[in-house]
C-alpha cells in the first residue's frame, strides 16, 4: 500500500515520505494528530517485522528511574494482569527479538516476528504494558524490580535488594563503567547526560514510589512517543489497530522532555576516580587515563561519518598515528576509542590502559601533539581511503548477524529523529560516502580534527586510579548505614519491614491464575514450522585439498572459511595456537609491514578473523575436531587479493620483531583486564565444562588459562622472548600446511569460481606437512570445584555436568525443559525472588549440562536452587495450555533470519559435528510433540548432573570467602 504526502491513515497523517536505497525501503513519517505520537515505517518486503515504542526519557538524577520504569511496566497491566506478561511472551512466543532497552535519553520496547499473528499479539502487549502498567498502582512491582529493604526476621541484618539494584551493582562494577559514569557527570554537568540513567546502587534507594509514578505520568504519554514499523505486514490493519485500541484515548499534550545541549566547557576539565580492586591484586599498571570530547548538537551525518572514520584511522587501526605514538612512550599497554553517536552531542573517547598515575601529563601532551601534527601536515591518504573501503563493506553489507535488521535501522533512525532532526537522513549513506571520497585529497578529516577537536575546549581529561579493598570498603558502609538506620527503628517499624518482606515473597512465589495466563495470547502448535532446511555441504577434492561448498546468493560478496586441523599439535602448544589468532595480520610479513597488511585489508576485503575452536561430534564430547579457522569476505571481484593477504600472513609471517611482539601481548592483556568479569558468565561456563568434558577442556584454553598463560609471557616477556618467538614459528609451521587443511566457500558458482582460480595463492607457498591421526588432547579433567575472586559486586554462579556419563541420551524434550527452566523455575527463584539479573541453562546433545547465573547477588542460595531443581522436574504439574506455550517459546530459536555467512558456518559445523538431516529432524519432532510427561521424566537426568556436578563462581571476593567451605580451591586471576 502506498501512501501520499497529506494522507491521513486511522488518525495518522503522512508528513515526509520517500524511498532509501540504503535499505530498500519506502519510509514514511506520520503524525497521530489526536494523541501527538510520531510514527515511521519502512515499507518492504521483509517478513521479519519490528516494531517498538520508544519514550524520550530524560532523567536529572541517577536514582535509576528509566531503568526501573523499563523492567516495571512489563510487570503486568491493564488486558493481561499477570505478574510478568514479558515472561509469558518469551516462553511462548515465536518472536525473533524480545526486550526492554534504557539509553541515557531514551527508553525503547521492541519486537520481532516472522509470525502475522504474533507480531500483533506482542505489539498489542508491549503497548498496553506502557501506556496501562500495574506497577503505577502496585508498590510491590518496585520493590522487586528496584529496590526494597528486606529483613527476615528483626534479629537478622537489614539489607537492600532489588533486580536492577543488583544489575547495575554488577554493570558498574568494572573501571571502564565507573570512568565513563564519571566523565560523562563532568562533561555534561548541566544536562540528562550527567546522570545515571541505569541507576547509581547508592542512589537507587532513595527513589520513592511517588517520584517513580510521577515519571511514569510525565514521560509515558503518547505525544512523548515514538513508534517504529518495519516490513511486510498489513500496514492499514496494523494502524488502525494503534490508533483504535490505544492512542484514539490520548489527547496530545506538551511533554518538557528535550535534551538540553550542555554550553562547552571554557577549558579541559581534569578529574580523577579510584576503582577497587581487591586485596592481593599489584596496583601496577593498573591506572586507566581517558580523553572525553563532546561535538556540538548540529553535527551533519557526512561529518559524524567521517569522524567514525577518523577514530579508526587514528586509533584503532593497525599502525594508527596516535596509538602508535602513545605506546612508543610507554604510557600504557593499550590504547582504544570510541565513538558514540546515540547522543545528541557525540563523545569521542580516547583511552590508554594498563598505565601509571605519573603517565596522565605524557598522556595527555602526547595526544595534543600528535593531533596537531595530523592536522597540519595531514593524514595518511591511503589509511584513510582504506578504512573508508572498510566502512562501505560494512555499510552495504547489513550483517548483524541474526538480529533484526529491521531493528537496527530503527536504532539508527532514533539517533536523529529524537532530537527533532529528520530520522530518513539517518538511513542514508551513499551520498555521504561519495562525498568523503571526493574530499579525501582536500584536507577534510583534517579540517575535522582541527574544528572539533583541537579548537575545542569541550573535554574532560580523566585518571581512573586503582584503590585496594575500595569495593569491600563500600560494602561496609552500606552495611553500617542500613545497621544505623535498622537501630534507629522501633519494633513495630521493624515488624512491618518483616512483613513487607515477607509480602513480597510470598507474591513472587506465588502462581498465576489459569484465567490471567489466558489473557495472553497464544498460537498454536498447528502454526510450527517443521521443515528441517538440508543444509549439505558440496564436496569435492583441489589438488588434495578438501573443498566444500555451500550455495547460497551473497549479492556478490565471497566468504571463504579456511580451517587447519591442529592434530599434530601438543597440549602445551595451544595456548601459542591461541596467541597466533591475534598475531597474524599484526606482524611483519617477508612483504609488507604490519602497517600496510592493515591498509590492504581495509581496501579490499571485508575483514579477516583467526580463531581456535573445536567442534565436538553432537552426542560425544570426548569425539572433536580442533582447528585453527580463518575467516576472510571480500566482493567477489576482490578475492584474489583476499587470498593472497590470507596466503602471505600464513606462510610468510616474522616474529622476529620482538618490541612489536610485546606490545602486542599487552594489549591483549590489557583487553583481558578490563574485559573478564564482563565476561564472567561465559568465563565460567568454560571453566565449568573443562571439569568434565573432553572438548570442554579443550575451549577452556581459550578461556580463564589462557588468560594466565598470557600473564606468565607478559610478566617473564624480556627473559623468554627468544623461546616465544620460536615456539610461535614451530606451532605455526606444524598448523599451516596442506595435509590439515580444507576449506569452504559460502556463494554461489561465481564465488566458488574465484575461489578456485585463486587458491594457488594460499596452497602454493604451504608446506605438505606430516599427516597425523585424529586424537583428543590430554588436559587434566575432573570434578573440581573452583573460585575466582574479583573486586566485582555481585557472582556468577555455575554448576553442571555431563548427563551421558550416567546412561541418558539426549531428546527435544531438553530444549523444551531448558524454556521451562530458564523462564519459570530459574526465573522465580534466581532472578525473581535471589534478585539476580538472570541465569542460563546449557543442555547439549554432547552430554553437556550447565546453570549459571548472572550478575548474582547470593552463592549459596543459587547452589541450594540447583540442588533442588529435579525435584522441581520430577513433581512438574502443567496445563496443555501451559506446555503448549513452552514447546512455542521453544521454537522460537528457528525463526531466526540467518544471513548468508551464517548458513554456511552452520552448514559446516553440523558437518563436521556428524548431526544429520534426520537427527535434527527427529529433536525437532520431539521438541514440537512434547507433553509434560516427557519433561517429568528428565528428573533423573538432572539428578544425576546435581549428584556428580562441579561448581565453578566468579565473584566478590568477601563473598566468596564467606562461602570458602563450597570449594576446593580459591583463586586469584591473574595480574
Amino acid at each position: 500500500m502506498k501512501f501520499n504526502n497529506g494522507d491521513i491513515i486511522h488518525g495518522f497523517r503522512v508528513t515526509n515520505l520517500s524511498h532509501i536505497q540504503e535499505v530498500d525501503s519506502d519510509a514514511y513519517l506520520m503524525q497521530h494528530e489526536k494523541s501527538g505520537a510520531r510514527l515511521l515505517y519502512l515499507a518492504n518486503n521483509d517478513d521479519n517485522k519490528v516494531f517498538f515504542i520508544s519514550f524520550r526519557t530524560t532523567p536529572d538524577n541517577s536514582k535509576g528511574t528509566p531503568h526501573i520504569m523499563e523492567h516495571s511496566t512489563l510487570c503486568g497491566s491493564r488486558k493481561f494482569p499477570l505478574k510478568e506478561p514479558f515472561v509469558e511472551l518469551a516462553k511462548g512466543s515465536l518472536n525473533t527479538f524480545l526486550n526492554a532497552i534504557t539509553w541515557p535519553d531514551k527508553t525503547m520496547y521492541p519486537i520481532a516476528s516472522r509470525n502475522d499473528k504474533d507480531f500483533h499479539n506482542l505489539m498489542d502487549v508491549y503497548l498496553d504494558a506502557v501506556f496501562y502498567p500495574d506497577c503505577l498502582k502496585n508498590p510491590q512491582i518496585l520493590m522487586q524490580e528496584g529496590w526494597h529493604y528486606e529483613l527476615d526476621n528483626v534479629d537478622a541484618p537489614l539489607t537492600y535488594n532489588g533486580v536492577v539494584y543488583n544489575e547495575m551493582k554488577g554493570a558498574l562494577s568494572s573501571p571502564e563503567a565507573i570512568m565513563e559514569d564519571k566523565a560523562m557527570e563532568e562533561l555534561f554537568p548541566d544536562t540528562t547526560y550527567g546522570v545515571e540513567s541505569g541507576g547509581d546502587p547508592e542512589v537507587i534507594p532513595t527513589l520513592s514510589f511517588r517520584e517513580f509514578s510521577e515519571f511514569h505520568r510525565r514521560f509515558y504519554h503518547p505525544s512523548n512517543s515514538y513508534i517504529y514499523l518495519y516490513g511486510d505486514m498489513d500496514i492499514d490493519e496494523t494502524l488502525k489497530f494503534i490508533d483504535q485500541k490505544y492512542l484514539s484515548h490520548f489527547d496530545a499534550r506538551n511533554v518538557y522532555s528535550a535534551v538540553k545541549t550542555q554550553s562547552p566547557l571554557p577549558k579541559r576539565k581534569i578529574v580523577e576516580a579510584p576503582f577497587g580492586i581487591s586485596e592481593n591484586e599489584s596496583l601496577e599498571k593498573k591506572t586507566i587515563h581517558a580523553l572525553y570530547i563532546a561535538l556540538n548538537d548540529h553535527i551533519t551525518t557526512e561529518e559524524s561519518l567521517a569522524f567514525k572514520i577518523l577514530s579508526y584511522v587514528l586509533v584503532d587501526m593497525d599502525g594508527a598515528p596516535l596509538k602508535k605514538a602513545v605506546l612508543d612512550a610507554g604510557i600504557g599497554n593499550d590504547v582504544s576509542s570510541a565513538y558514540g553517536d546515540s547522543y545528541k552531542q557525540p563523545v569521542w573517547t580516547i583511552e590508554v590502559t594498563g598505565s601509571e598515575i605519573d603517565k596522565r601529563e605524557k598522556f595527555i601532551s602526547t595526544v595534543d601533539l600528535v593531533l596537531r601534527n595530523l592536522a597540519l601536515d595531514g593524514i595518511d591518504r591511503n589509511m584513510l581511503e582504506a578504512a573508508l573501503n572498510r566502512t562501505e563493506f560494512i555499510l552495504r553489507e547489513n550483517d548483524f548477524q541474526g538480529k533484526p535488521k529491521g531493528l537496527l535501522y530503527g536504532v539508527r533512525a532514533m539517533d536523529l529523529w529524537l532530537y527533532d532532526r529528520d530520522p530518513m537522513q539517518a538511513l542514508k549513506y551513499i551520498d555521504d560516502i561519495k562525498e568523503l571520497r571526493n574530499n579525501l585529497d582536500k584536507g577534510y578529516f583534517e579540517n575535522l580534527l582541527l574544528k572539533y577537536v583541537i579548537k575545542n575546549t569541550h573535554q574532560v581529561l580523566i585518571t581512573m586510579k586503582p584503590e585496594r579493598g575500595l569495593t569491600e570498603k563500600k560494602n561496609k558502609e552500606t552495611a553500617e548505614k542500613l545497621a544505623a538506620f535498622k537501630s534507629s527503628l522501633s519494633h513495630e517499624q521493624l515488624e512491618e519491614i518483616v512483613e513487607s518482606t515477607k509480602a513480597l515473597k510470598e507474591r513472587q512465589a506465588s502462581m498465576e491464575t489459569e484465567e490471567a495466563l489466558k489473557t495472553i495470547p497464544l498460537l498454536s502448535r498447528k502454526d510450527l514450522k517443521r521443515e528441517i532446511e538440508d543444509d549439505s555441504l558440496i564436496e569435492e577434492d583441489l589438488n588434495g585439498i578438501r573443498h566444500f561448498h555451500y550455495e547460497v546468493n551473497t549479492m556478490g560478496i565471497t566468504y571463504l572459511n579456511i580451517f587447519f586441523t591442529l592434530y599434530g599439535l601438543k597440549e602445551e602448544d595451544i595456548p601459542y595456537a591461541n596467541l597466533l589468532t591475534s598475531i597474524l595480520c599484526s606482524m611483519n610479513t617477508d612483504k609488507h609491514s604490519y602497517v600496510e597488511l592493515s591498509r590492504l585489508s581495509n581496501a579490499y576485503t571485508g575483514g579477516l578473523g583467526f580463531n581456535v575452536s573445536a567442534y565436538s561430534r553432537y552426542d560425544n564430547s570426548a569425539d572433536y575436531t580442533p582447528v585453527f579457522a580463518i575467516r576472510g569476505k571480500a566482493l567477489t571481484s576482490n578475492v584474489d587479493k583476499l587470498m593472497g593477504l590470507i596466503g602471505e600472513v600464513l606462510c610468510h609471517t616474522s616474529f622476529e620483531d620482538t618490541a612489536r611482539l610485546r606490545e602486542i601481548l599487552l594489549q591483549e592483556k590489557s583487553e583481558w583486564d578490563m574485559s573478564v568479569f564482563s565476561r564472567g558468565s561465559s568465563l565460567v561456563m568454560a571453566r565449568l565444562s573443562s571439569y568434565f568434558s573432553k572438548a570442554g577442556a579443550f575451549a577452556e584454553q581459550l578461556g580463564l588459562s589462557y588468560y594466565y598463560f598470557l600473564s606468565d609471557l607478559v610478566r617473564d616477556f624480556d627473559a623468554n622472548s627468544d623461546e616465544i618467538v620460536r615456539r610461535l614459528a614451530e606451532v605455526a609451521k606444524i598448523i599451516f600446511a596442506k595435509s590439515n587443511l580444507f576449506i569452504e566457500t559460502i556463494g554461489e558458482s561465481g564465488e566458488v569460481s574465484a575461489v578456485k582460480d585463486h587458491l594457488y595463492e594460499i596452497a602454493d607457498d604451504l608446506p605438505d606437512g606430516n599427516v597425523y591421526q585424529k586424537h583428543t588432547f590430554d588436559f587434566a579433567e575432573g570434578n573440581k570445584n573452583e573460585a575466582f575472586l574479583t573486586s566485582g559486586k555481585v557472582q556468577y554462579v555455575g554448576e553442571g555436568g555431563d548427563f551421558r556419563k550416567y546412561g541418558f541420551n539426549y531428546t527435544g524434550a531438553l530444549r523444551v525443559m531448558e524454556t521451562i527452566l530458564r523462564y519459570e523455575y530459574l526465573w522465580k527463584k534466581v532472578r525473581v525472588q535471589g534478585g539476580a539479573y538472570g541465569a542460563f541453562t546449557q543442555f547439549l546433545s554432547d552430554g553437556t549440562a550447565i546453570l549459571c547465573s548472572y550478575r548474582d547477588p547470593n552463592l549459596k542460595q543459587t547452589l541450594e536452587t540447583y540442588k533442588n531443581l529435579p525435584e522441581y522436574i520430577r513433581t512438574l504439574e502443567l496445563s496443555d495450555r501451559e506446555m503448549t506455550k513452552y514447546v512455542i517459546g521453544t521454537m522460537a530459536a528457528d525463526e531466526i533470519q540467518l544471513t548468508p555467512s551464517m548458513k554456511g558456518e552452520r552448514a559446516m559445523l553440523h558437518y563436521l559435528n556428524g548431526n544429520s538431516v534426520e537427527n535434527r529432524r527427529k529433536v525437532n519432532d520431539e521438541i514440537v510433540n512434547c507433553t509434560v510427561e516427557d519433561i517429568r521424566k528428565l528428573a533423573p537426568l538432572l539428578q544425576s548432573v546435581i549428584d556428580h556436578s562441579s561448581i565453578c563462581v566468579m565473584g566478590n571476593e568477601e563473598k566468596i570467602h564467606q562461602d570458602a567451605d563450597v570449594f576446593d580451591k580459591i583463586l586469584s586471576l591473574p595480574d
